[in-house]
């Protein structure tokens, strides 16, 4: 199982902390993100990703504790027990 923690408006948006699914062998970030994605109704992957697919700015997301900035961001590969946890940029004024 990969346990995936939502965090600030992340929470708000989709009216949960956290998802529970399996493991699947050769996922990445990216297909796990699109994963996610297929089980929530809720479109939430624009507040993390560009058009082009990319993460946005501010866009942290932690495997295990580490920023997938300093992996492989979206195509660090996932291992079955992982916690991954989704920031979307902050905003504020």
């Amino acid at each position: 199982m990969i346990r995936i923690r939502f965090f600030t408006l992340l929470q708000l948006l989709l009216n949960r902390k956290e998802l529970e699914l399996a493991f699947v062998p050769g996922e990445t970030m990216r297909s796990l993100l699109e994963r996610i994605q297929a089980r929530i109704k809720t479109r939430f992957l624009h507040k993390l990703l560009q058009e082009q697919g990319n993460l946005k700015t501010g866009t942290i997301i932690l495997v295990n504790g580490k920023n997938i900035h300093h992996l492989q961001k979206l195509d660090t590969p996932l291992s079955d027990g992982d916690e991954v946890a989704l920031f979307p940029p902050g905003g504020g004024g």
